[in-house]
C-alpha cells in the first residue's frame, strides 16, 4: 500500500475508533454517517465499502473492538436446551426479569422501520424492558391486525415511539401503519415520531439525499418536507438512545418502577437459594462426594 494511502486509512481508523469510542455500540452504516457529517468520507457507495473493508480489517488486528459494531441483520434461531435441571434452573435466575410496566399507567412500545438500528438502541430497550417492533418496510396486514388484536386488550392509554426514515416511503409508512391499526380495532393510542425530522439535517449536518422523482410518493413529500431526504441510520446513535430514554422515562410512575426493581431482587434472589439447594442433590445424582 502506498504510503499517502496507508496514511488515509490509519487516519480513517483513528477517527472511526474515536467515534466508536464515545458512542458504541453502532452499526457500520451509523458510523458511516458519522464519518460523512464529519468530512472524512464522501456519500458515495465506493466509500461506504472502503470503511467495510478497513473496518473488517481494523478489528481483525484489534485496532477496534469487534462488539463495538453490531448487526442484528441475522439473525440466530435455536431452541433453548440446558444440561440438566439446575442447568435450567441458573438460566432462568440470570434471565428472570419483573414486568416493569405491570403497574405503570402507560403501555409503552417502539416502533422501528427497519432493524439495521436495533443492535444500538437495544442497551436503552432492554434496560427499560420496553417492546421494539421492527416494520421493514410496509407492515403485513397479518402483522398489522395481531397488533391491532393486542391492543385492544389493554387496559390502560398506550404510547408507541416511532423511528423511520425521512423520505417518502418512511412517511408514508408512519402514516400507513397507524392507520391500518386503529381500522382494525386496536382503540386509539398515541403515536408519536422520534426521529428522524427535517430539522435533524442542518441540526447534525446529516448527508442529506435528493427525493427521486420516480417516487409515486414525492410530490405528497416536497409539498410538505421539501427536496431532501435522510435515512434513520444517519441520526448519531448517542442522540438515538437519548431520544427513546426520554420519552420513556416522561411516561414512567418512579415510585412504581423502583418498587417493581425491589420485588424483582427478592424474586431472584429466591430462584438463587433453589438453585443453592439443586446442587447437592445433583452431586448425589451423579455420583459425586
Amino acid at each position: 500500500m502506498a504510503k499517502a494511502k496507508w496514511s488515509k486509512t490509519r487516519q480513517l481508523i483513528a477517527t472511526a475508533r474515536s467515534l466508536l469510542a464515545a458512542e458504541q455500540p453502532m452499526t457500520l452504516r451509523q458510523l458511516y454517517y458519522r464519518l460523512v457529517s464529519a468530512e472524512v468520507l464522501k456519500n458515495t457507495r465506493s466509500d461506504y465499502c472502503r470503511l467495510s473493508r478497513v473496518l473488517t480489517r481494523a478489528r481483525e488486528e484489534d485496532d477496534i473492538q469487534f462488539d463495538w459494531i453490531v448487526d442484528r441483520s441475522r439473525p440466530t434461531y435455536s431452541p433453548s436446551v440446558f444440561d440438566d435441571l439446575e442447568d435450567g434452573l441458573k438460566a432462568l435466575r440470570d434471565c428472570y426479569r419483573k414486568n416493569y410496566w405491570q403497574d405503570q399507567p402507560f403501555h409503552c412500545e417502539i416502533w422501528c422501520e427497519k432493524d439495521a438500528v436495533i443492535g444500538s438502541i437495544q442497551p436503552v430497550t432492554d434496560e427499560f424492558g420496553v417492546t421494539v417492533r421492527v416494520g421493514r418496510g410496509f407492515n403485513s396486514a397479518t402483522r398489522v391486525h395481531e397488533i391491532a388484536a393486542m391492543f385492544a386488550a389493554i387496559e390502560k392509554p398506550i404510547s408507541v415511539y416511532y423511528l423511520g426514515d425521512h423520505d417518502p416511503s418512511g412517511r408514508c409508512i408512519e402514516v400507513e401503519l397507524y392507520g391500518r391499526a386503529l381500522r382494525y380495532g386496536s382503540g386509539e393510542f398515541e403515536m408519536k415520531r422520534l426521529a428522524i425530522h427535517a430539522v435533524d439535517i442542518t441540526k447534525f449536518n446529516l448527508p442529506p439525499l435528493r427525493v427521486k422523482d420516480s417516487d409515486s410518493r414525492a410530490k405528497m413529500f416536497r409539498a410538505e418536507h421539501g427536496d431532501a431526504c435522510v435515512e434513520l441510520d444517519a441520526l448519531p446513535p448517542e442522540e438515538l438512545r437519548r431520544r427513546i430514554r426520554r420519552a420513556i422515562e416522561n411516561l414512567l410512575d418512579v415510585e412504581a418502577w423502583n418498587r417493581a426493581l425491589a420485588v424483582e431482587e427478592v424474586e431472584r434472589e429466591s430462584i438463587t437459594r433453589i438453585v443453592a439447594r439443586m446442587r447437592p442433590a445433583a452431586d448425589r445424582r451423579q455420583g459425586i462426594r
